[in-house]
């Protein structure tokens, strides 16, 4: 209580200007701190005047002045951004949210999960300030709605296999050329649709298995059939090839009966005497010796 006093005391008597220094230091700096802007790589700039509004001029980065008081600065990230829509609850390194849920063509339920790549327009940072605010007043007005929007008109056009077939091509440029022109309208750049992963109903999941377990079956049947086929025709050359040959080896014997008497010769036992007899010769045989 005293100190309280005493203090009363010197504040009375004049001892107060001691304090006028410190004061005014105090305010220096705080306008030396207002008075600077620090931009940081891959941002950007905007600078918010209490008399002119929103200025045009961005600023780079590095490091800037200001007005201290007067003008407030608003840093933006121009770096490539993500939004996640995932299955997976938090999935998503920016911003993550549930895989969207579509109808097919076919009327099948689909849920997506998906990823959209994407950055502000560095130069047009003011205007972006000025119609969307910062950047979760862009997000949750353009970013998101934009995407789950197009993604469920895009899956409406197609049956629910054609986004596991080569079709998916097709689907993510459909996708990729209607966000474009969604998010440029706000100065937005879309860098890339990134579909990652489609999730069917159990039933039509099992639909799917059953219809592909069959498929596999029809292809083996053929499989097979294709096999015994080619056997067929196989057995079929061989016996062709042989009767040809045993035709060609008749016509050689009945052309050349001497071969006859050689493949006879060829038969006989080692044991066997012989010999050629001109024509007009009658062999005699020893009957006792036989």
């Amino acid at each position: 209580m005293a100190t309280v006093v005493e203090l009363k005391q010197k504040l009375a008597n004049g001892k107060w200007k001691v304090f006028i220094p410190a004061i005014i230091i105090l305010f220096i700096v705080l306008i030396i701190m207002d008075g600077f802007v620090a931009v940081p790589a891959g941002h950007v700039g905007v600078i918010f005047d209490q008399g002119r509004g929103v200025l045009e001029d961005e600023l780079d980065e590095g490091l800037h002045l200001k007005i201290p008081f007067w003008q407030q600065a608003t840093i933006m990230d121009a770096r490539t951004q993500e939004y996640t829509m995932s299955i997976a609850p938090g999935e998503g390194a920016i911003h993550s949210d549930d895989s969207i849920e579509s109808r097919s063509k076919d009327g099948q339920v689909i849920w997506v999960d998906a990823t959209i790549l994407f950055h502000i327009d560095k130069s047009e940072a003011d205007n972006i300030k000025r119609e969307l605010g910062t950047e979760n007043d862009y997000y949750t007005k353009i970013i998101r709605p934009r995407a789950r929007e197009v993604m469920r008109l895009v899956i409406a056009r197609y049956n629910a296999l054609d986004l596991v077939s080569e079709k998916r091509t097709d689907i993510v440029a459909e996708m990729s050329k209607e966000l474009t022109n969604a998010y440029e309208n706000h100065n937005i750049i879309l860098e890339e649709v990134v579909l990652r992963n489609v999730t069917y109903s159990t039933e039509f999941a099992k639909a799917i298995e059953e219809k592909e377990v069959a498929r596999q079956r029809i292809k083996t049947a053929e499989y097979q059939k294709e096999q015994a086929t080619q056997l067929k025709e196989k057995k079929i050359i061989e016996a062709e090839a042989e009767a040809e040959a045993i035709r060609l080896k008749g016509d050689s014997l009945r052309n050349n009966p001497e071969v006859i008497q050689l493949e006879f010769v060829n038969k006989l036992g080692p044991n066997v005497s012989w010999g050629i007899l001109p024509n007009s010769v009658t062999p005699f045989f020893s009957l006792p010796g036989l």
